[in-house]
């Protein structure tokens, strides 16, 4: 008798215990589905409640947290007849101009209104970093002659960008008037027209 008594009393405690030990994750999902249900009616004007799963037959579920049991499943619902309101309704007038869309962010490029809705616009900085405190774009680098090389001005190495015949590791020519091919001025070329192994003495 007495291990029967034990036995029913352990049983109680067991079921007493899954039930209280349960409760704090209860709560949790209650707050969770708090936090969503707030921040969905705030985004999008739908009545939000959250309840027990399942939802009832006018509301549907948005969104559902599962805690160990149907016990513990809280839904996320809204009202059926707010959403078909919703999806009915014609978009609220938000623009009547360009201007009206402007939010002052530089690297975010200009918003445009378009029948009565803000669209977003392109950033200025085509591939290039934006900087928005000073609001302008990284400069980049020319090639004007469209040798492959960058002009000396800003940070390349072509020391003529004018000219697609002169840039670093071209072959150096000798003649009269000394242009610098290879943009390296410790080269002059090596013409030996005659053939007998010395550089013209005009290439020096």
């Amino acid at each position: 008798m007495k291990k029967i008594v034990t036995l029913i009393l352990a049983s109680i405690t067991l079921f007493l215990t899954s039930t209280i030990g349960s409760t704090p994750v209860y709560a949790d999902a209650v707050s969770d589905a708090i936090k969503f249900c707030n921040e969905y009616e705030r985004r999008t004007g739908v009545r939000c409640e959250q309840q027990r799963c399942p939802c009832g037959r006018t509301t549907k579920e948005v969104e559902r947290w599962d805690r160990g049991g149907l016990r513990l499943s809280v839904c996320a619902c809204v009202s059926k007849a707010d959403l078909e309101a919703a999806a009915n309704a014609e978009p609220e007038i938000q623009c009547r101009r360009d201007a009206d869309c402007n939010d002052g962010v530089f690297c975010n490029g200009q918003e445009m209104c378009r029948s009565g809705q803000c669209r977003p616009g392109t950033s200025p900085c085509d591939g290039v970093r934006c900087y928005e405190r000073e609001k302008m774009c990284e400069k980049t680098c020319e090639d004007k002659d469209g040798d492959g090389f960058e002009a000396i001005h800003c940070g390349g190495n072509d020391c003529d960008d004018n000219n697609p015949n002169r840039f670093p590791g071209n072959k150096e020519i000798c003649d009269s008037k000394g242009i610098d091919e290879d943009c390296d001025a410790t080269t002059v070329g090596d013409l030996d027209a005659d053939g007998d192994g010395f550089i013209s003495a005009s290439c020096r």
